[in-house]
């Protein structure tokens, strides 16, 4: 029986202004929270009422109240719902997203098969989790649509994350999601955090009724005729609850009905209220009803009639009194029945003596085990629930078994969380039980499971524990699976156990184990590179590489040309990176494997970059994304975004470079990864050496409005220290960037990494010059004069682009007073940059060949650098790069002091016309000359300003107008 609802007119605004939004197409989250029993289901409840009035369909997905329940269990109700309003797996096919959704809900596609691997990634769940996204968006399409998630405080965590990636994903759709949970109960932080991050959410906080609301909420339980003075004492006691004040009014109501006085209204107790309702049921009731909350609030009723050892129609009787006394109603679905409110059957669950609860449970197990014999796949997690807590009776090596098949149908279906779960309640419960190879098989799940999950340190000690195990065991292969479980990343802690872990698993693994030893040597390799140690990664690399090849297996091909490629980073190896590139994109094209084929263009883009080609590295870029979009998970969104930001800040295209930035580090957060903020920072801070830092950066290191004290850099390797000191150079923070420098010490005694080696050279020249050690320089420019010819960017994936290695070699050589030297490097830079595209060095360089051309002097130098560099402040200015037009004008400045350049008014009448591009005829028609006259003036003009040709005369007359417009 459903109350009246009164005394929500506020709240029922606020829904109301979300469903207004939704179907103007501004898509909305509300997370409605509040104590059990204050209303937030009826408030979901009328709200879809409503929203049905005008034609809105409406979803629920109740996350259920058991451990039991499937991975996803409230969105399988969601798209079960939706397949009632379209034809999903049409939709689903035609988006081919079928596959992804068949693991989420394997009901909903009966005919696909969700779990033939158990694979399993951060890709492969962005893609499911984005598959839901998908179908979402053509279901609003047709329809608005109003969806309620209830009771998401029981929701598992892959629920949870989902939600999180629905609320991250939508912005002009027809859509209100609503999100009920219990303020009283667990809900995952980090998430209701995270969403209430996202612009398209709001909040709603549920309170008791007021005193008058509780009046009329008492009259629609007992009638019109409630006493004021016991409206008023039901308010004191239940709070305004409308959960109590509607149990007060069944009491008030048999009070009435009997003719007698009731006795006290109403605890605030749930047990005692739920309980005062059970003692007026007959003891059949009682029991089926105890039997039914070990279940779930939703249950069918012949696993319950099992449990209480009766014939299904012998329970129909106790079934209907239940229901008469308003505890249980049937559900939509036949043989289902549900408790009327989650709080009823809390309570009766938690009525139950422990003894009782754990009989109960096992024959639930029994009960769904005899019932669904064949066909138990859909109630493993069922069975691992009841199982669970019935192994305090013994039987733990049953439970056990149920548990772990859970926690691997968990991982197949990408709920990595509940995998993790699953795996240490089966170490639990079996405890000493389990032999050494089962509890080493569990731990691995573990450490699987905990690494997806994104926890690193978890992870590492479970593989820790496995290998253990596997050494007394006597298998190799064993612990070869626990090296290879977690990844090396930046924390050295990580690396140094995986660095053991796969050295121990080659000494054990014999020459026959091919395969194996490649993935594990190469996994090896990664470590040490990882902790520096690049020596080793280099010999263990090239001894791995061709026994991979010779194995036959692609993915142990293709781990060691990913380890060989890691350790190629540097300058010196660009031919063999490219040709590493070319064998994993043939592997890859063999195997059809789009993320490999993603990895293989991207390598090329980082090979094409260094190479200064930008035009290559476009293309390359073309390709990777078209592969990459197989894929779609978070890792290769950020690989290939980083990338494009890296590509169009090299253009001087800044904005998009931004932007791109941004969002590579907004599509590897989800996963936690530590390299996406610094990755960020050493992108948007090279964008702000052409363009000034921005407010972002300048927030992100500590250093923005009401930031107190000195900025909150990256912990410093040689590379991250010279970035750190040009930094705060750009800042205008001198002695802090003298400090970060000189704490390097001497530039021998640098451990540059051979990735990052051009970015150190370049940078430690520009550090150097301005904080007056110019001592370094000179090493620096004989470092880095072996790379001519290359570009300044990172061997190890794209971070950013710094122009030609000539560039940085032509500012050495000005400060050495090389001024013959940098002039023409300078002039290879320029040119160079013109060709290529890279607009923002481009400007860059002709200012620096001005500023050498200006302190050599000889003649026709003063002229050409006035040139330069009022062309270069015009394209700083027109590409908003205002730290370049600053020093551009400056220079301009200083060069105008010098005497006036000796052109005649008819020469500079000639020279006007030659910067409009007019031939000698067309300009001597122009000024009623002779053709020959015409051509005298334009060889008089370039003698005087010392120029080569025409287009420099140009130049020379647009940055006049520069300079008079200034």
């Amino acid at each position: 029986m459903r109350t009246e609802l009164v005394g929500r007119e506020r709240e029922l605004s606020v829904l109301e202004e979300c469903l207004e939004a939704a179907l103007d197409g501004r898509a909305r989250l509300l997370l409605c929270h509040g104590e059990p029993g204050i209303g937030k289901t009826r408030l979901a409840e009328e709200l879809l009422a409503r929203a049905g009035a005008r034609g809105v369909p409406g979803m629920w997905g109740v996350a259920a109240d058991s451990a039991g329940a499937p991975p996803y269990w409230p969105w399988r109700q969601v798209l079960r719902s939706m397949g009632e309003l379209v034809d999903l797996p049409a939709i689903a096919e035609a988006r081919r997203v079928t596959g992804d959704l068949a693991r989420l809900a394997p009901d909903l596609f009966p005919s696909h098969d969700g779990t033939a691997d158990g694979g399993g990634s951060a890709e492969d769940r962005f893609r499911q989790f984005d598959a839901v996204v998908v179908v979402l968006r053509e279901v609003v399409r047709r329809h608005a649509v109003v969806i309620v998630l209830d009771d998401a405080h029981w929701a598992d965590r892959p629920s949870l994350l989902l939600l999180q990636h629905v609320a991250r994903s939508v912005r002009d759709e027809r859509l209100l999601v609503v999100v009920n949970y219990r303020e009283t109960e667990q809900i995952e932080p980090d998430v209701v955090t995270e969403l209430l991050r996202e612009p398209v959410t709001r909040q709603l906080h549920l309170h008791g009724l007021a005193p008058e609301a509780v009046a009329r909420h008492l009259a629609s339980v007992v009638g019109p005729h409630v006493d004021e003075a016991q409206a008023a004492r039901v308010h004191a006691l239940t709070g305004g609850n409308p959960f109590f004040v509607a149990e007060a009014g069944r009491m008030l109501a048999e009070g009435r009905s009997g003719g007698g006085t009731p006795g006290p209204l109403v605890s605030t107790n749930v047990r005692d209220a739920v309980g005062a309702r059970l003692r007026r049921l007959p003891s059949g009731c009682v029991q089926f009803l105890r039997a039914a909350s070990i279940v779930g609030r939703q249950f069918v009723l012949d696993v319950v009639a099992a449990m209480v050892g009766q014939p299904v129609l012998a329970c129909l009787g106790p079934l209907d009194e239940a229901v008469r006394a308003g505890l249980l109603e049937a559900t939509s679905i036949p043989g289902e029945h549900r408790f009327t409110h989650a709080i009823v059957r809390d309570a009766i669950e938690a009525g139950l003596e422990t003894a009782e609860r754990v009989r109960l449970h096992r024959l639930a197990a029994e009960a769904i085990e005899a019932i669904h014999t064949g066909r138990l796949e859909p109630h493993l997690f069922d069975l691992a629930n009841h199982w669970a807590v019935a192994a305090v009776e013994g039987d733990r090596g049953r439970a056990t078994g149920w548990i772990e098949r859970a926690g691997e149908e968990a991982m197949r279906r990408y709920a990595y969380e509940e995998g993790a779960r699953l795996f240490r309640l089966a170490l639990d419960v079996g405890a000493g039980d389990l032999d050494r190879l089962a509890r080493c098989r569990l731990l691995l799940g573990l450490g699987r499971a905990l690494h997806l999950s994104s926890d690193v340190g978890g992870a590492l000690e479970a593989c820790r524990e496995a290998a253990e195990l596997a050494r007394g065991l006597g298998r190799p292969d064993l612990v070869a699976q626990a090296a290879l479980v977690a990844e090396p990343t930046l924390p050295p802690e990580s690396s140094v156990t995986i660095k053991r872990l796969c050295e121990e698993a080659l000494a054990a693994l014999g020459p026959e184990h091919v395969a194996p030893r490649a993935r594990v040597a190469a996994r090896l390799a990664e470590a040490c590179h990882y902790l520096g140690d690049l020596e080793a990664a280099e010999s263990v690399t090239a001894a791995v590489l061709g026994p991979a090849e010779q194995c036959g297996d692609p993915v142990a091909l293709m781990a060691a040309l990913h380890a060989r490629q890691l350790v190629s980073s540097g300058p010196d190896r660009l031919d063999e990176r490219e040709s590493l590139a070319e064998r994993l994109l043939a592997v890859a094209h063999q195997t059809a494997n789009p993320g490999e084929l993603a990895w293989g263009h991207l390598w090329r883009v980082d090979a094409t970059l260094q190479r200064g080609d930008l035009a290559a590295a476009a293309r390359e870029l073309e390709a990777a994304d078209r592969h990459g979009r197989e894929i779609a998970g978070p890792l290769g969104r950020w690989q290939l975004l980083r990338a494009q930001a890296t590509l169009a800040q090299a253009q001087a295209r800044f904005a998009d470079a931004r932007r791109l930035a941004d969002a590579a580090r907004a599509a590897l957060a989800p996963t936690g990864h530590p390299i996406g903020p610094l990755i960020w920072l050493g992108q948007r801070q090279t964008v702000g050496h052409h363009t000034g830092h921005d407010p972002d950066v300048l927030a992100a290191v500590g250093l923005g409005d009401g930031d107190a004290g000195g900025p909150d850099l990256p912990s410093p390797g040689v590379i991250q220290a010279l970035a750190n000191a040009l930094f705060l150079l750009e800042l205008g923070r001198v002695g802090d960037a003298a400090g970060i420098y000189r704490s390097l010490g001497p530039v021998s005694t640098w451990d540059a990494k051979p990735h990052a080696l051009l970015f150190s050279y370049a940078y430690g020249i520009c550090v150097a010059i301005a904080v007056g050690a110019g001592d370094d320089v000179a090493p620096l420019h004989e470092l880095l004069s072996r790379y001519r010819g290359h570009h300044v960017v990172s061997g190890a994936g794209c971070v950013a682009y710094f122009g030609p290695v000539e560039l940085w070699l032509g500012v050495a050589a000005a400060h050495l007073g090389l001024l013959d030297d940098a002039v023409v490097d300078l002039e290879h830079a320029v040119k160079s940059c013109a060709v290529n595209g890279a607009a923002g060095f481009h400007a860059e360089a002709q200012y620096e060949l001005a500023a050498a051309l200006a302190r050599r002097s000889r003649p026709g130098d003063t002229a050409r650098a006035r040139s330069l560099v009022a062309d270069a402040a015009s394209r700083a200015m027109a590409l908003g790069m205002a730290p370049v037009t600053a020093k551009a004008t400056r220079l301009l400045d200083e060069l105008h002091a010098e005497p006036p350049l000796p052109l005649t008014r008819r020469e500079r009448e000639v020279a006007e016309l030659l910067a409009e591009g007019l031939t000698n005829r067309e300009i001597a028609a122009r000024l009623h000359l002779s053709e020959r006259t015409a051509q005298n003036h334009v060889q008089h003009i370039l003698t005087k300003l010392g120029l080569a040709n025409r287009s420099q005369v140009a130049v020379w007359v647009t940055g006049r107008r520069f300079e008079h417009a200034e």
